[in-house]
C-alpha cells in the first residue's frame, strides 16, 4: 500500500507533465499560427508589389498569347512534395520551401523583366500547415482578404467544382482592379490533402485570363503533389 507522501509526488509529477504538456502545446499552435500567417503575408506581398507597384513612364509591351496548336517548351519544378511543369520562357521569381510550409511565384518574361510592364500573367502556389479547427474555406477567405487590404479591389464572379491531380478542389475566378491595372483577374483554384492547405492562383493584369489559358493549363494539368 503506498504511503500518503508518496501518493502526493506521483500526483504533483502527473500535474507537472500535463502543465507542461499544455504550455508545449499552447507554444506550438501559436508558432504555427504565426509560421502560417507569415507565408500568407510573404506571398501576398509578392502578389501586391507585383499588380500595383509602377515606376517611372509606363512602357507598352507585346504581349502576345500562345497557340494552342504549337507545342510550348516546358521547364520542370520539382521541390517542397509538388511537382508541375511551366513554360520555359517564364521565370520562376520566389521560391521559399520550408518543411510544410512553401510559396512560389512563377512569371511571364514581359512582367518578370519590366516592372513598368503593363501587362502580366503569373501563377503561385501556397502551401501550409492548416490550422486546428481551421476550415478549407477560411484558409482561402485569409489569403484573399489579405490580397483586397493591400489594395487589391476584387470580388468573386463565379465558383465551381473540380479535380487536381485527382483530388477534389475548388476554382474561384475573381475581377477587379487595382491601382496598376485597370482590370486584373485573379482563377483561385485551393484543396485540402493531409491537413494541408494548397492555394494555387493563376493571376493576370491588364489581359485576359482565357488569353493566358494554354500557359495556365499546361501547369494545372501537370500539377503533382509527389
Amino acid at each position: 500500500m503506498n504511503s500518503p507522501k508518496r501518493d502526493n509526488k506521483n500526483l504533483l509529477r502527473i500535474s507537472e507533465k500535463t502543465k507542461n504538456k499544455g504550455i508545449i502545446t499552447h507554444f506550438w499552435i501559436k508558432y504555427r499560427k504565426e509560421l502560417i500567417a507569415g507565408a500568407i503575408a510573404v506571398l501576398v506581398a509578392i502578389l501586391v508589389m507585383i499588380i500595383t507597384s509602377s515606376r517611372g513612364t509606363v512602357q507598352n509591351d507585346t504581349f502576345t498569347a500562345p497557340d494552342k496548336t504549337v507545342g510550348i517548351p516546358v521547364k520542370i519544378y520539382s521541390a517542397g512534395g509538388i511537382y508541375l511543369e511551366y513554360p520555359a520562357s517564364w521565370n520562376v521569381t520566389t521560391d521559399r520551401v520550408n518543411g510544410t510550409t512553401m510559396e512560389i511565384v512563377i512569371q511571364d518574361p514581359s512582367s518578370a523583366n519590366n516592372p513598368d510592364s503593363t501587362q502580366l500573367a503569373a501563377f503561385t502556389v501556397l502551401k501550409v500547415q492548416k490550422e486546428p479547427y481551421q476550415t478549407l474555406e477560411q484558409g482561402k477567405d485569409r489569403f484573399i482578404q489579405s490580397l483586397i487590404i493591400s489594395g487589391a479591389n476584387i470580388a468573386p464572379t463565379n465558383t465551381t467544382n473540380k479535380t487536381v491531380a485527382g483530388i477534389n478542389a475548388t476554382e474561384t475566378i475573381y475581377t477587379g482592379n487595382s491601382p496598376k491595372y485597370e482590370e486584373i483577374r485573379l482563377k483561385l483554384i485551393y484543396f485540402e490533402e493531409n491537413n494541408i492547405i494548397y492555394i494555387m492562383a493563376f493571376l493576370t493584369g491588364g489581359t485576359d485570363l482565357q488569353n493566358q489559358a494554354p500557359y495556365f493549363d499546361m501547369i494545372l494539368n501537370s500539377f503533382k503533389l509527389q
